[in-house]
Protein backbone atom coordinates (compact mmCIF):
# COMPACT_ATOMS: atom_id res chain seq x y z
CA UNK A 1 0.00 0.00 0.00
CA UNK A 2 2.77 2.48 -0.78
CA UNK A 3 0.27 4.69 -2.62
CA UNK A 4 -1.14 5.86 0.70
CA UNK A 5 2.08 7.71 1.58
CA UNK A 6 1.40 10.23 -1.17
CA UNK A 7 -1.95 11.13 0.41
CA UNK A 8 -1.34 12.45 3.93
CA UNK A 9 -5.04 12.71 4.76
CA UNK A 10 -5.64 9.08 3.80
CA UNK A 11 -2.58 7.97 5.77
CA UNK A 12 -3.83 9.84 8.83
CA UNK A 13 -7.30 8.27 8.51
CA UNK A 14 -5.79 4.77 8.37
CA UNK A 15 -3.47 5.46 11.33
CA UNK A 16 -6.29 6.97 13.38
CA UNK A 17 -8.57 4.01 12.70
CA UNK A 18 -5.80 1.58 13.61
CA UNK A 19 -5.23 3.46 16.88
CA UNK A 20 -8.95 3.37 17.61
CA UNK A 21 -9.19 -0.37 16.96
CA UNK A 22 -6.18 -1.15 19.17
CA UNK A 23 -7.62 0.80 22.11
CA UNK A 24 -5.68 0.18 25.33
CA UNK A 25 -3.51 -2.40 23.58
CA UNK A 26 -1.85 0.31 21.46
CA UNK A 27 1.78 0.79 22.46
CA UNK A 28 4.38 3.01 20.83
CA UNK A 29 4.06 4.94 17.60
CA UNK A 30 3.56 4.41 13.90
CA UNK A 31 6.13 3.41 11.34
CA UNK A 32 5.40 4.05 7.69
CA UNK A 33 7.40 1.99 5.25
CA UNK A 34 7.80 1.82 1.54
CA UNK A 35 9.26 -1.36 0.16
CA UNK A 36 11.73 -1.30 -2.68
CA UNK A 37 12.99 -4.11 -4.86
CA UNK A 38 16.73 -4.68 -4.71
CA UNK A 39 18.82 -6.71 -7.13
CA UNK A 40 22.23 -8.19 -6.48
CA UNK A 41 24.29 -8.21 -3.33
CA UNK A 42 24.88 -5.33 -0.94
CA UNK A 43 28.10 -3.33 -1.03
CA UNK A 44 29.92 -2.22 2.14
CA UNK A 45 31.91 1.00 2.16
CA UNK A 46 34.42 2.11 4.77
CA UNK A 47 34.84 5.84 5.48
CA UNK A 48 37.49 7.70 7.48
CA UNK A 49 37.00 11.41 8.20
CA UNK A 50 34.31 11.66 5.50
CA UNK A 51 36.36 10.05 2.77
CA UNK A 52 35.63 6.58 1.38
CA UNK A 53 38.75 4.49 1.86
CA UNK A 54 37.50 1.06 0.83
CA UNK A 55 34.64 -0.54 -1.10
CA UNK A 56 34.12 -4.25 -0.47
CA UNK A 57 31.60 -7.00 -0.83
CA UNK A 58 29.16 -7.13 2.05
CA UNK A 59 30.29 -9.67 4.69
CA UNK A 60 27.08 -11.66 4.18
CA UNK A 61 27.96 -12.19 0.51
CA UNK A 62 31.76 -12.15 0.33
CA UNK A 63 31.75 -14.13 -2.91
CA UNK A 64 29.83 -11.34 -4.68
CA UNK A 65 32.10 -8.40 -5.36
CA UNK A 66 30.71 -4.87 -5.82
CA UNK A 67 29.56 -3.91 -9.29
CA UNK A 68 32.11 -1.98 -11.31
CA UNK A 69 29.60 0.83 -11.92
CA UNK A 70 29.20 1.58 -8.19
CA UNK A 71 29.52 5.37 -7.83
CA UNK A 72 29.72 7.15 -4.47
CA UNK A 73 29.63 10.74 -5.76
CA UNK A 74 25.93 11.18 -4.90
CA UNK A 75 26.45 10.31 -1.21
CA UNK A 76 29.91 11.65 -0.39
CA UNK A 77 28.63 15.00 0.92
CA UNK A 78 26.00 13.30 3.07
CA UNK A 79 28.48 10.92 4.68
CA UNK A 80 30.93 13.78 5.21
CA UNK A 81 28.14 15.82 6.87
CA UNK A 82 27.80 13.12 9.54
CA UNK A 83 31.13 14.45 10.84
CA UNK A 84 32.15 11.09 12.28
CA UNK A 85 35.71 9.74 12.39
CA UNK A 86 34.75 6.31 11.06
CA UNK A 87 31.62 5.12 9.25
CA UNK A 88 30.54 2.00 7.44
CA UNK A 89 27.74 2.36 4.91
CA UNK A 90 25.99 -0.48 3.12
CA UNK A 91 24.35 0.03 -0.26
CA UNK A 92 21.92 -2.02 -2.33
CA UNK A 93 21.10 -1.64 -6.01
CA UNK A 94 17.43 -0.95 -6.68
CA UNK A 95 15.69 -2.59 -9.60
CA UNK A 96 15.58 0.81 -11.34
CA UNK A 97 19.39 0.98 -11.37
CA UNK A 98 19.83 3.49 -8.52
CA UNK A 99 21.86 2.75 -5.39
CA UNK A 100 20.22 3.12 -1.97
CA UNK A 101 21.95 3.44 1.41
CA UNK A 102 20.40 0.65 3.48
CA UNK A 103 22.50 0.90 6.63
CA UNK A 104 25.00 3.28 8.21
CA UNK A 105 27.06 2.36 11.24
CA UNK A 106 29.88 3.73 13.35
CA UNK A 107 32.21 0.96 12.26
CA UNK A 108 31.64 -1.30 15.22
CA UNK A 109 30.79 -4.24 13.00
CA UNK A 110 31.77 -7.62 14.31
CA UNK A 111 32.40 -9.00 10.84
CA UNK A 112 34.77 -6.31 9.57
CA UNK A 113 37.80 -8.60 9.67
CA UNK A 114 36.27 -10.91 7.08
CA UNK A 115 35.89 -8.24 4.38
CA UNK A 116 38.49 -8.50 1.58
CA UNK A 117 41.18 -5.87 1.81
CA UNK A 118 40.92 -5.26 5.54
CA UNK A 119 43.47 -6.40 8.08
CA UNK A 120 42.34 -9.25 10.30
Amino acid sequence: MTYILADRDAAWRVASRFRQLRGDDYVGGFVLRRFESFVGAEVRTWWVEGSCRLVTAHPDTLERLPAAEFDLSAVEASVRALDLPFVTADFALRDDGRWRIVEIGDGQVSDGHAAPGLPS
